[in-house]
């Protein structure tokens, strides 16, 4: 069994499920409700505030649903049956992180573009203008949730509770990935595509690493 087996056999798993639904579909109303509630954004265009939303709520629901489900997993013996097959331990892991990250990438996409068609029609802004100024935060938010994602590989493997996993993955998988993603915001001068891009990738690679590391030292 390949990877592309795995991730495949893993999307369809998590694309129906109730998270990713509530995802897909919640996020594209949010646009809208915020056009008609008219929120105080203080000047920030509703698609950069859908944005910056669906990276912490998305962020958050990655991280659990990646910790439990490889802490529930491990718990019920189901890696037991891959021990009869070809497949490698860093597989496993890797074709959950894709399959959820690809399933976040789909609903930023939705919830942006709603959010970028309804500034299009409200402040009568060029898409072609809202596009560039929210690549920055779109950028942002895949980094963010690549982290929250890795993070809760991490803890799925490191703990034998789901609860435990659960927990850790909400009140400090997603702060760590806030805090490493804040100097985007914070610091003047500091190039947030750049950074986030290189902080994004980087991270993620290492804590996928020292992942695969443990679960392949880990009795399953």
């Amino acid at each position: 069994m390949s990877l592309g087996l795995l991730y495949l056999d893993e999307m369809k798993g998590f694309y129906k499920s109730k998270v990713m639904i509530v995802l897909w579909v919640g996020m594209p109303f949010l646009s809208f409700l915020m056009q008609f509630l008219q929120p105080d954004l203080e000047g920030i265009p509703v698609s950069a505030f859908v944005a910056i939303l669906i990276s912490s709520i998305g962020g958050t629901l990655s991280s659990v649903m990646l910790s439990t489900s490889i802490t529930s997993e491990r718990n019920r013996n189901v890696y037991d049956l891959f021990l009869i097959r070809p497949v490698k331990r860093y597989e496993i892991l890797l074709s959950k992180y894709f399959a959820v990250f690809t399933c976040l990438i789909i609903a930023i996409l939705i919830s942006l573009g709603f959010g970028i068609l309804i500034d299009a029609y409200t402040i009568e802004t060029p898409v072609s203008d809202l596009l560039q100024n929210n690549l920055e935060s779109l950028t942002i938010s895949l980094a963010g949730i690549s982290i929250s994602c890795s993070i809760g590989i991490f803890f799925g493997i490191l703990v034998k509770s789901v609860p435990v996993a659960a927990i850790l993955s909400v009140y400090l998988g997603n702060q760590i990935a806030s805090l490493i993603i804040l100097p985007t915001i914070m610091i003047e001068g500091l190039d947030p595509i750049i950074y986030s891009g290189i902080i994004g990738i980087g991270v993620t690679i290492i804590s996928l690493t020292i992942s695969v590391i443990i679960f392949n030292k880990k009795q399953i």
